[in-house]
C-alpha cells in the first residue's frame, strides 16, 4: 500500500484524461456518504478483460465463480438485464427497436487499484507494489486541468411516444386486473445522437458535478463506455464479527439490499421542495410499491440466507438527491455457509425493484410490452475485492473501510440512470413501477424526471422526447 498526494477530485480528472486504450474502470461514491459508500475505486491497464456471451447461463456463472474467487485479482464488472432472461429460461420476443450488442457480463481484473477515501481525504495505491511507481507517474502525467466544453445539443429519441407509453401502462393495469402481476416496472429507452465535441469523460464530469450519486461509474469497455449515476445499491456482502486479516469461522457474512421505490422531483423553491418531500413521505401508493418490492427481496435473499436471519433494517426511508427524492428500504440476511457468487446471482438477479412482482411472471410481461432490449440498463455494476493484498490499512494496522474492503467483499449497484456510449450514440432506459392505481400521465412524467440528470449532461431536454418516436 502507498499513500499518494491526490484528492479524489484531482484523481478523477487525471484518470478521465487517460487514453481509452488504458481501459479505465472507475466506481465513485462522489462523497455522497450514502449507505456507507465513501470510496472511489479505480483501475487502469487491466490484467484481463472478458466479455461473456454464453448461450448457456450456467456456463457464464461458472466463469464468474472462477474469476471472482478469493484467489483471484479484484474485478470490476457489469451484468446485463437480459442475462436475467437467460437465467430464467425466458426466450426474448423479437423487438421493434435494436440495441447495442451488450455482453451478458463484462469483467476487468486489476493487479493495482487506486482508492481515495472521502472520509479521510487520503488516497492510496494498493496491490502489486512493483507497479506503484509506474501507476503513480501515469496519474501525475494525466493530472491536467479539464476545461468544460460548451458543445452543441444532442438529438434524442425514444422507443415510445408519450401516447404509446400511456397505452402500455393501460396494458399492464389490465394484466394486474387479471392477476398476472401486482406491479410491473415499465421503461422507455432513450437514444441520443451526441455532438462530436462531447466526450464520455465530459459527460461523466458533468454528472459528477451536478448530480453526485453514491454509485457512479465510468467504465471503458472494448467497444463502448458505461456512464452511471445510480443512486441504488443492488446488494453488498460484508463480514460482521472479528476484523482479522484471516477469515474467522465465527464471523457472519451479511448480504444487504436497498431497493428504491417512490420518486418525486426536487422543488424549485424551499416551499415547493418541502411540499414534494411531504407528498412522497405520505403517499400510500408509493409506500405500497416499496413494501411490495421489500417482500419480493426478502423472499429472494431468503433462498440463500440462514433461516430466520432475514430482517428489514429500514423501511421507506426518505433519501434526498440533487434532482430527486426517493423512498429507500434495506433488507439484510446472514448468508448460508458455502454459498457461491453464482448462487447469489441465481437467487436475486435481476433486482426486483426494476422488474416488479411476482418477478419471473412480470419479467415475461415486460418482455412482451417493451419494444427494445434493455441491455445494461436495469442490470448491475459492481466490484469484487477478496485478496488480502488489496486491503487498505492505516498506521494503526486496522482497515480504513472494514465494511467494504474486507475479504470476500462484493458491492453492486442497480444500473439505473446508466448510459452506454458507443461512437456518437448513447442509450439509456428510464421507467417506474406500475400498479393498479397508477395514473398513466404521472407515471410518464416520472420517467422524464428520472431522465433529467442524464439529459442535462448531454445537452438535451426531456420535452424533445414527447411524440417523437425513434
Amino acid at each position: 500500500m502507498r499513500e499518494i498526494p491526490f484528492s479524489a477530485d484531482r484523481l478523477v480528472n487525471a484518470l478521465l484524461n487517460l487514453p481509452k486504450e488504458k481501459n479505465l474502470c472507475l466506481l465513485d461514491s462522489c462523497g455522497a456518504n450514502h449507505l456507507d459508500s465513501h470510496l472511489l475505486i479505480a483501475g487502469f491497464n487491466p490484467i484481463e478483460i472478458l466479455e461473456i456471451n454464453e448461450t448457456d447461463a450456467e456456463k457464464t456463472l461458472e466463469i464468474l465463480n472462477e474469476k471472482l474467487s478469493p484467489e483471484n485479482l479484484p474485478a470490476i464488472f457489469t451484468i446485463s438485464y437480459d442475462f436475467g432472461l437467460k437465467l430464467e429460461n425466458i426466450e426474448p420476443r423479437p423487438k421493434e427497436f435494436s440495441n447495442f450488442d451488450e455482453p451478458d457480463v463484462f469483467l476487468s481484473l486489476f493487479d493495482v487499484l487506486i482508492i481515495p477515501d472521502y472520509n479521510t481525504n487520503k488516497s492510496y495505491l494498493t496491490g502489486n507494489e512493483n507497479k506503484f511507481d509506474e501507476a503513480e507517474q501515469t496519474i501525475f502525467n494525466s493530472a491536467t486541468s479539464a476545461n468544460s466544453v460548451n458543445s452543441a445539443n444532442s438529438k434524442i429519441f425514444s422507443n415510445f411516444t408519450e401516447e404509446k407509453y400511456l397505452a402500455a401502462i393501460e396494458q399492464i393495469k389490465e394484466r394486474i386486473r387479471r392477476g398476472d402481476t401486482y406491479q410491473t416496472n415499465l421503461t422507455q429507452q432513450i437514444r441520443a445522437r451526441l455532438p462530436e465535441s462531447l466526450s464520455p469523460a465530459e459527460i461523466f464530469r458533468r454528472l459528477r458535478k451536478n448530480n453526485p450519486a453514491p454509485f457512479a461509474s465510468f467504465l471503458q469497455r472494448k467497444n463502448d463506455t458505461v456512464i452511471s449515476a445510480s443512486p441504488e445499491r443492488f446488494f453488498s456482502i460484508a463480514e460482521r464479527g472479528m476484523r482479522n486479516a484471516e477469515r474467522s469461522t465465527n464471523n457472519k457474512w451479511i448480504i444487504a439490499t436497498s431497493p428504491i421505490k417512490g420518486t418525486r422531483p426536487r422543488g424549485k423553491t424551499i416551499a415547493e421542495d418541502l411540499r414534494l418531500k411531504n407528498e412522497l413521505i405520505n403517499s400510500e401508493k408509493d409506500r405500497a410499491e416499496n413494501v411490495m418490492i421489500v417482500d419480493l427481496l426478502r423472499n429472494d435473499i431468503g433462498r440463500i440466507c440462514q433461516f430466520g436471519s432475514v430482517t428489514v433494517e429500514k423501511l421507506c426511508d426518505l433519501e434526498q438527491h440533487p434532482t430527486l427524492f426517493h423512498l429507500v428500504s434495506t433488507v439484510s440476511g446472514e448468508l448460508r455457509k458455502e454459498i457461491s457468487f453464482s448462487d447469489i446471482i441465481k437467487a436475486v438477479f435481476p433486482c426486483g425493484s426494476i422488474t416488479g412482482a411476482p418477478k419471473i411472471r412480470t419479467m415475461r410481461i415486460i418482455d412482451e410490452i417493451e419494444t427494445a432490449p434493455r441491455g445494461l440498463s436495469m442490470g448491475a455494476i459492481g466490484y469484487s475485492i477478496q485478496n488480502s493484498k488489496f486491503k487498505i490499512q492505516n498506521s494503526e494496522n486496522t482497515t480504513l473501510d472494514s465494511r467494504l474492503l474486507t475479504l470476500d467483499s462484493f458491492d453492486l449497484s442497480v444500473a439505473i440512470r446508466t448510459m452506454v456510449v458507443r461512437g456518437n450514440e448513447a442509450i439509456f432506459n428510464v421507467g417506474g413501477g406500475i400498479v393498479i392505481d397508477s395514473i398513466p400521465e404521472k407515471e410518464y412524467e416520472e420517467t422524464l424526471v428520472k431522465a433529467k440528470a442524464l439529459l442535462n449532461s448531454i445537452n438535451a431536454d426531456a420535452e424533445d422526447l414527447k411524440d417523437k418516436p425513434q
